[in-house]
């Protein structure tokens, strides 16, 4: 196998499951605000950075935190990469393109969801989903806001060229009220 089953089956494994399993519910129970295009291409895209982040921070010269429970990758890890990290990144979208905040309440919309992050990367490292060796909760926060910044200026670019349904109503009916 690939990536091995975890050797003991505890708090870091179980954290990742309910986790899961919540963020999944609510992306199937809240509104969808984004065409398949874009989420398609916010998921990957977190995927991507997700593992270069993992990929580059936690090997030597620098090694920096480790996930699960030790420095090599198995199973949860995969599962922690694909399928629940990018469920944040994609709530953030999905606001956003339903709030449009504009000026000043863009900013406090990125700290916001920034403040979700480290609220969530926290009780992560408290059930040693990630352990550090080097790495700060603080830097995290900053990298949220740049991560959530690109993820939002990219779903914007996608979503001219491929809006979602919702969005090309709200489109539609700012054309309309700006006509009359």
């Amino acid at each position: 196998m690939i990536f091995p089953l975890p050797r003991e089956f505890d708090e870091n494994e179980l954290f990742i499951i309910i986790s899961t399993i919540i963020t999944w519910a609510l992306l199937f129970m809240l509104p969808k605000r984004l065409s398949a295009v874009t989420v398609t291409i916010i998921w990957t895209f977190n995927v991507f950075l997700a593992l270069l982040a993992d990929i580059t921070l936690t090997v030597k010269p620098y090694e920096l935190y480790f996930t699960i429970d030790h420095k090599t990758h198995e199973l949860f890890d995969v599962v922690l990469h694909f399928i629940t990290y990018p469920t944040l990144p994609y709530f953030v979208v999905n606001s956003y393109q339903h709030y449009k905040p504009e000026g000043l309440k863009r900013i406090f919309f990125l700290l916001f969801w920034g403040v979700a992050a480290i609220a969530l990367e926290w009780t992560s490292v408290q059930f040693h989903v990630f352990t550090y060796t080097g790495w700060k909760l603080s830097i995290s926060f900053l990298v949220y806001l740049i991560v959530f910044a690109a993820a939002i200026w990219l779903s914007d670019f996608v979503e001219k060229k491929y809006p979602s349904k919702w969005n090309s109503k709200a489109l539609n009916m700012k054309k309309g009220s700006a006509s009359q």
